[in-house]
């Protein structure tokens, strides 16, 4: 898929050092759930688990080349008491941009361009996206593109945000 400035496509084993290299970033790690303490031999293991999933992508700068993030997309992971609310076919998305590239619009290009598709041709009938709630971009971001606020958890004493933007509620 492309966009006016992006790439998204799945991950290749060349974006091993992109990806150490982005998530060294301990601000970056703190925020999306990733070990503190994370070495680069654990950063390449798991980028290399998130290979092996279909849905797992990098995201690209065409201007440089240079893999700027990634977006996941997975059947929905809620726990059983938020999941019972739910009907229908959902897709979950986590995603991050790099330091160096945070704070330009590339996250809300790449949702803007990838979560119609997921309705259009996937047939979706939500999309889950989680953030831990001290993660303030994130859910302004989620917000500005029309998701709504589910359910909240907890995970290692850290809350969890929970929200959904259902088919019927897709700005197009």
């Amino acid at each position: 898929m492309i966009t006016e400035r992006l790439l998204i496509r799945p991950m290749r084993d060349s974006d091993d050092t992109a990806f150490i290299n982005g998530t060294a970033d301990r601000s970056l790690r703190t925020a999306y759930g990733l070990p503190e303490d994370m070495d680069a031999a654990t950063a390449s293991k798991i980028f290399r688990r998130f290979c092996t999933l279909p849905g797992a992508y990098s995201i690209v700068d065409q201007r440089t080349d240079d893999m700027i993030g990634f977006l996941l997309e997975v059947d929905p992971e809620l726990p059983a008491g938020i999941a019972e609310g739910l009907s229908g076919k959902g897709r979950t998305l986590a995603f991050a941009v790099f330091p160096p590239y945070q704070r330009q619009g590339y996250m809300e290009e790449v949702l803007n361009a990838y979560i119609p598709q997921l309705f259009q041709k996937q047939g979706a009938d939500y999309i889950h996206c989680g953030h831990f709630s001290d993660n303030e971009p994130s859910s302004r971001l989620l917000q500005k593109i029309g998701f709504q606020r589910f359910a909240e958890h907890t995970i290692k004493t850290r809350i969890v945000i929970d929200r959904l933007l259902r088919r019927d509620r897709l700005q197009e």
